[in-house]
């Protein structure tokens, strides 16, 4: 009878790291007041500010001229392409950008590069991803008449491609989580 509950208990052991490694425990960052760690927050702010500056103060004013004047790796979106991606230090990664006489559109995908070893914040032993990636869409507006309409839509999928270049324990931070 011993042996039974023995071997219950293995069986049920092994369903139960079967479910977890399914469902994988990620770690994932929304919304403002996320807690996400405060270095790796200002890794992603070195990328994004100067992204966001040329994104939404642009010095150009038609679409195609808009796409070619933001900084970033370009990516054409498929698989293959994926490993000519560079972001072993973090960086910026624009794809899916399109454009019309009076629209342009384009995809973002922002990496933070490993977070160095140091204390958090709060002087703190840090213990969480070792970085995190953010990804949203960003859509244009241009007229003779008025300047540049621009809009930024978050999203909680970013391309599995790119999410491969990182180490496994990267974690998807949303793009309000960068907000202010």
């Amino acid at each position: 009878m011993i042996s039974t509950d023995k071997h219950t208990w293995g069986v049920s052991g092994m369903f139960v790291v079967i479910a977890l490694s399914i469902t994988g425990c990620v770690t994932e960052y929304h919304g403002y007041d996320s807690g996400i760690d405060g270095t790796l927050w200002r890794q992603i702010a070195a990328f994004e500010d100067p992204l966001s500056r040329s994104l939404f103060q642009p010095s150009v004013d038609e679409p195609d001229a808009y796409l070619g004047s933001l900084p970033g790796q370009l990516w054409t979106g498929s698989v293959a392409s994926a490993a000519d991606i560079d972001l072993r230090e973090g960086g910026v990664v624009l794809y899916e950008r399109t454009a019309t006489d009076s629209t342009a559109a384009l995809s973002v995908f922002i990496a933070s590069g490993p977070r160095p070893d140091v204390p958090t914040d709060r002087g703190g032993r840090y213990n969480g991803p070792s970085q995190v990636f953010t990804c949203y869409q960003v859509e244009a507006f241009f007229s003779a008449e008025a300047a540049p309409s621009i809009g930024r839509v978050t999203v909680d999928d970013c391309p599995l491609a790119l999410v491969d270049l990182l180490p496994k324990d990267a974690a998807f931070a949303s793009g309000e989580v960068f907000d202010g």
